[in-house]
């Protein structure tokens, strides 16, 4: 069975608020070991994030989904004034630096200060390791400027257009990604994402934004296959029996078929609808066989 990669990107240098990745991390953890899909995700973490190290996590690992979780940046005057809750954001003065590269992501640059990766270098990151991304989730402030050019590279991808507390955060990853482990569609995920926001009394402004490539339908986008059977199985069992149920599992069409061809075998008089019913059954049944 296939596997999709979710990578985990962490980063929280020196100097910024502490924020709880390590539990989010493990609240997606627990959340797709209690989905009816578990089996279909593989969460891989990495800790610390350094520039280089997306570059490598990306061609190795050939994620599915990458999700970014610590802090975003701005052009700005000054410094934040301390908050209530740790905040995924950093306001910064460049002086004359262009405003594309006074946004961006931080992760852990020398001696594990903030290093900031402009948007610009995102998105040339992706382009040349990210073939296999299908959807990007960036949980940090003003991740909104990433997400709109990572549209380019992914069919969809969340951003924040303002401030994220670590807690909403948390509960965003928390609702979407128990929505991806049943298969749910993108949009599906979203939206328990930010329903889980709102359950738990957070400022309803916290809630991330979900971009979509045009020409993708994020109600129809399911980020794993179905049940099993290769898409070409199925439309070929489809197509001998035109009765079949469409809802049926790989497996009761295979069996549906082999019944068939019983039946239809012990009946007197040539029938070439039956040559091909057995064929179907026969590749039904081999792409199942780690099913049933």
């Amino acid at each position: 069975m296939t596997r999709h990669n979710i990578l985990f990107l962490a980063a929280n240098p020196l100097g910024t608020d502490r924020l709880a990745l390590d539990e989010e991390a493990r609240a997606i953890q627990e959340e797709l070991e209690r989905s009816g899909h578990r089996d279909k995700f593989e969460l891989v973490t990495r800790w610390a994030v350094r520039p280089m190290d997306l570059l490598r996590a990306l061609r190795k690992l050939k994620p599915t989904i990458v999700h970014f979780s610590g802090h975003g940046g701005r052009g700005g005057c000054g410094a934040l004034h301390p908050a209530a809750e740790p905040r995924r954001d950093l306001v910064t003065g460049h002086g004359t630096v262009d405003s594309e590269h006074r946004h961006g992501l931080y992760l852990q640059g020398p001696e594990g200060r903030p290093q900031l990766v402009s948007t610009a270098v995102l998105q040339e990151t992706f382009r040349a390791a990210g073939a296999s991304v299908r959807l990007i989730v960036l949980g940090a402030c003003y991740s909104d400027v990433q997400a709109e050019a990572l549209l380019t590279q992914a069919d969809c991808v969340v951003g924040v257009s303002g401030v994220i507390g670590d807690d909403a955060a948390r509960n965003f990853a928390i609702g979407f990604y128990g929505g991806v482990g049943e298969l749910e569609s993108v949009a599906a995920a979203y939206q328990q994402g930010c329903a889980a926001i709102c359950l738990h009394g957070l400022p309803d402004s916290e809630k991330p934004k979900l971009n979509v490539r045009p020409g993708v339908d994020a109600h129809r986008l399911v980020l794993a296959e179905g049940l099993g059977v290769s898409s070409t199985a199925s439309k070929l069992a489809l197509w001998a029996n035109n009765d079949t149920d469409p809802e049926a599992s790989p497996r009761e069409v295979a069996f549906t078929q082999m019944r068939r061809n019983r039946d239809e075998a012990a009946a007197p008089g040539p029938d070439n609808g039956l040559n091909r019913a057995a064929f179907v059954a026969t590749v039904s049944l081999g792409t199942t066989s780690n099913t049933i």
